[in-house]
């Protein structure tokens, strides 16, 4: 990890000017910004005022847990710089903005083979934290805290709230912490935390990522997306959840009733009934194969491979076929005795020279 000094981070983001700030939250604020050898970043910046301190403490927790997890579904911390008031954050830039802005205010849906892939890189993130030691809870799963790289990967973000398995005790006492909508019931209520609870905020993930529907919509009456979806998921009216901005192809209709099905477990009010991430990222991975191998794209793909190897083959059994007529029938008896050029075939032996 490397330590930026405050200056160049300054000059990078043109001292923090309103036309590189990409992104605002109650912590803080993200700018672009370009370092002296080209490279782009953002740059984290926690707020002011009264909760500076509060926030300042968040950052800090933050660059420890990306500073000990590492894997490529996560947003990757290149280094930390320190402004005369604050920590900040630079991280890698994140071409195509949050998974929120793409399912709710992008022209362009994604299509359904890569939001599976999503899906998926987005569970083996969580469960890279679950499985770390001692295990990290994120506690703010959602579809904005979930950011896509240049080439449309998805990458889990915003560890600010994230605690270690060996601090929950010590969180027992305070207010639960994460987004509504997003933030599992049973936490809310109990203020017990653990894996299960990242679960279930992965499951809204799942259900927002299929319909292309807002968790909750303070502006109109209609209901928050786990209520809604779970009758149409239990009633096998699977179509009705999915994104009707995209025609879903019989090609996908299972990889996708597959991903539901696994989105209805992980939002269980039963908390003993959710699934672990390990046993979910190995549900996303069949849906994510059946998915591939299902496409039709794939045939044409798998026709083109047959046929540039029919082609090597066909060019081999030529050559082998021009070396054949170029073979030379040699006399052993004339190498041998000097016979002469009428020998019979009974009494011949044939030696094979190949040009």
């Amino acid at each position: 990890m490397e330590e930026f000094s405050y200056e160049d981070i300054e000059a990078a983001t043109n001292s923090f000017s309103s036309e590189q700030l990409i992104g605002k939250g109650s912590h803080g604020s993200v700018y672009r910004g370009v370092l002296k050898g080209g490279e782009v970043v953002a740059v984290k910046k926690p707020s002011g005022g009264t909760q500076s301190l509060e926030n300042d403490a968040k950052l800090s927790n933050e660059i420890d847990i990306l500073a000990s997890v590492k894997n490529p579904s996560i947003v990757n911390l290149i280094g930390v710089s320190r402004s005369p008031t604050s920590k900040l954050l630079v991280m890698e830039f994140m071409h195509h903005g949050s998974l929120h802005d793409l399912l709710h205010s992008s022209p362009a849906a994604p299509a359904w083979p890569r939001r599976a892939v999503m899906a998926l890189q987005v569970a083996r993130a969580v469960l890279s934290l679950h499985e770390a030691a001692p295990a990290v809870i994120h506690r703010d799963i959602k579809s904005a805290n979930i950011l896509l790289d240049g080439k449309w990967n998805a990458k889990l973000a915003d560890f600010s709230l994230a605690v270690r398995d060996d601090r929950l005790q010590s969180l027992r006492s305070t207010v639960p912490a994460g987004t509504i909508g997003y933030l599992d019931p049973c936490y809310a209520e109990s203020g017990d935390l653990g894996p299960k609870n990242d679960v279930f905020s992965f499951g809204v993930v799942l259900l927002e990522l299929v319909s292309s529907r807002k968790v909750m919509d303070m502006e109109s009456d209609t209901s928050p997306i786990v209520a809604w979806a779970l009758p149409m998921i239990r009633a096998n009216r699977l179509a009705e959840v999915c994104d009707g901005r995209v025609a879903l192809p019989d090609y996908m209709r299972r990889p996708i009733g597959r991903m539901l099905g696994v989105a209805a477990r992980c939002v269980s009010e039963e908390v003993e009934r959710r699934p672990l991430m390990g046993e979910v990222v190995g549900e996303l991975q069949g849906v994510v194969e059946g998915a591939v191998l299902s496409w039709p794209v794939w045939d044409s793909v798998r026709s083109k491979v047959c046929g540039r190897i029919h082609r090597c083959v066909r060019a081999w059994r030529r050559c082998v076929e021009k070396r054949v007529t170029t073979t030379r029938i040699v006399c052993k008896d004339h190498l041998v005795d000097g016979g002469s050029d009428d020998c019979d075939d009974e009494r011949m032996g044939f030696r094979e020279e190949m040009s």
